[in-house]
């Protein structure tokens, strides 16, 4: 009878055991794969009004020192965009034309570094290859492995300066409106037209014709855009154009072996036919596109075409 007791005991324990291992193997937490389908399930937004844009924006901590914000839509297992606004735009600068990418991609729209609601630092400078040190610990900081990047103006520079330092990165390349980076061909222009500035928040004036086009833009959009850029203190303006004006990747565009578009439009009055001709013979493997009448801001003035055209040398997504 003893020896039946103790054998009952003993059963009883390991009973107990394999149901606490059982509990503690059941809530232990997802392995990397299982992480990955839990995060690919979540739902995003395929399109946005632009009341809701600001307010839609999430937050990341990055390695390189601040706190981005950026608007994330489209398939959440998709292909992955990058796009990069111009210079004292954010994220909402692709608003119009985001519709035409959310049906097959995931992409991430960012305020980049003194942009939008991202950090301002004052350091007096912006380096183009500390944007894409950002754009880098961004990727890395998401499990981005590799991406499209599409980059507008001042955010075409970041993508070839980003092209260049972090070449497995990048999968295709499209230049909007841009140039070669180097002081000739972007000047202190810009930069001394902010030092006019002071302290105070850049004129009516003055931001009408930095956002002036030649062709119609939704005015909606262009009213919240322009009071945004118009909110970026005068440091930042500095900031920004002065470490435009400083860098040169010119002597390292042989480095950029990603696929690449350029578009232009023929009314650009920022970067002219002789600077199209320029950063050609610097990537003479890159398609060209140039959209006659359209000015520095494609993707405000024919959404729909351009996006026609990226889409069409994306080619077809795959996962």
């Amino acid at each position: 009878m003893k020896k039946q007791k103790i054998g009952y005991q003993i059963g009883l324990i390991l009973l107990m055991g394999i149901i606490i291992f059982a509990t503690l193997t059941g809530c232990a937490k997802p392995d990397a794969a299982a992480s990955k389908t839990l995060t690919n399930s979540v739902s995003l937004p395929n399109t946005m009004s632009q009341e809701a844009w600001a307010d839609s924006k999430k937050e990341i901590d990055l390695s390189t020192g601040i706190k981005m914000k950026y608007v994330e839509m489209g398939q959440a297992d998709g292909p992955i965009i990058i796009f990069l606004h111009g210079m004292t735009d954010n994220s909402r600068s692709w608003s119009l034309i985001e519709p035409y990418f959310t049906s097959k991609y995931h992409i991430y729209m960012l305020d980049q570094r003194g942009h939008g609601a991202t950090d301002k630092p004052d350091m007096r400078m912006y380096p183009i290859s500390l944007y894409a040190s950002d754009l880098a610990a961004f990727m890395d900081q998401q499990g981005i492995k590799k991406a499209d990047i599409i980059g507008h103006s001042l955010g075409s520079m970041i993508a070839q300066a980003f092209a260049i330092n972090y070449p497995e990165h990048v999968d295709h390349l499209v230049l909007e409106s841009s140039t070669l980076v180097n002081n000739q061909t972007i000047g202190l222009d810009m930069y001394n037209a902010t030092l006019a500035f002071g302290d105070n928040p850049p004129s009516e004036e003055f931001m009408d014709n930095w956002y002036s086009t030649p062709n119609p833009v939704d005015e909606e959009f262009l009213s919240h855009e322009k009071a945004e850029s118009s909110a970026i203190p005068p440091y930042a303006w500095r900031a920004i154009t002065k470490g435009g004006a400083f860098s040169d990747l010119t002597p390292f565009m042989t480095e950029i072996k990603a696929p690449t578009l350029i578009l232009w439009g023929t009314s650009d009055t920022f970067f002219a036919e002789k600077n199209q001709d320029d950063l050609r013979k610097a990537l003479p493997n890159a398609k060209f596109i140039a959209y006659e009448n359209i000015g520095h801001n494609i993707h405000w003035e024919d959404p729909q075409r351009m996006a026609a055209d990226v889409l069409s040398f994306l080619g077809t997504p795959t996962n």
